[in-house]
C-alpha cells in the first residue's frame, strides 16, 4: 500500500526524532533514538546513526529488516502514529552524504550510517476507538482532511 505523510506527520518525525524499533525473528525488540531524521520522497524516512546507535540494530536489521517507529519527546498522544517499513542501511551515495552532513550540522551526529526506512504501513495510535486504525490506506486528500479534525499543532524545528 502507498503511504501519504501529511505535513504535520512530515514536521513531527523531522522536529523531534523517532525511537527505532526493531526485533529479532524470534520477538525480541531493540530500541535507539533517530535524533535526526530526514523525509525522502514522501515515504521514506532516513535517520543518521551513530556508531554505538547503529550497532544496537543493525545485526537484528540483517535478520529481519522490518522497522516501527513513532515520533519521540511529544508521547503518543500529540503524535499519535506508528510508522512501518523495511529497513536498509548506507554508508555512503547521495542520500548518506546529504543527511549525514545536514545531522552534523544541525545536531552534532557524526553518523556512521544512514538508515532508510522505507513505509508501507501507517497506524494511529491516538486512544480511544481510532487506536489501531490503519491509515496507509487513505488518499492524501482524505488524510489531510482525517487529521485537520484531530490536531491544529504542527511542530516547528528547533534551532
Amino acid at each position: 500500500m502507498t503511504v501519504n505523510l501529511t505535513e504535520r506527520m512530515k514536521a513531527w518525525i523531522e522536529a523531534m526524532g523517532c525511537h527505532l524499533c526493531a526485533a529479532t525473528p524470534e520477538g525480541v525488540p531493540y530500541v535507539v533514538l533517530g535524533r535526526y531524521a530526514a523525509v525522502q520522497d514522501g515515504d521514506k524516512v532516513a535517520f543518521a546513526l551513530a556508531d554505538d546507535e547503529m550497532k544496537v540494530i543493525e545485526p537484528v536489521l540483517a535478520k529481519n529488516p522490518r522497522v516501527a517507529f513513532g515520533v519521540s519527546r511529544q508521547g503518543g498522544i500529540r503524535a499519535a502514529y506508528q510508522f512501518k517499513g523495511t529497513g536498509e542501511f548506507l554508508r555512503s551515495g547521495p542520500v548518506f552524504d546529504v543527511v549525514s552532513a545536514r545531522a552534523k550540522e544541525e545536531k552534532a551526529i557524526d553518523a556512521a550510517a544512514v538508515l532508510l526506512v522505507r513505509l508501507t504501513e501507517l497506524y494511529c495510535t491516538k486512544p480511544g476507538y481510532e487506536a489501531g486504525q490503519r491509515l496507509d490506506g487513505m488518499k492524501p486528500e482524505e488524510l489531510n482532511a482525517w487529521e485537520r479534525q484531530r490536531w491544529k499543532d504542527v511542530p516547528r524545528k528547533r534551532d
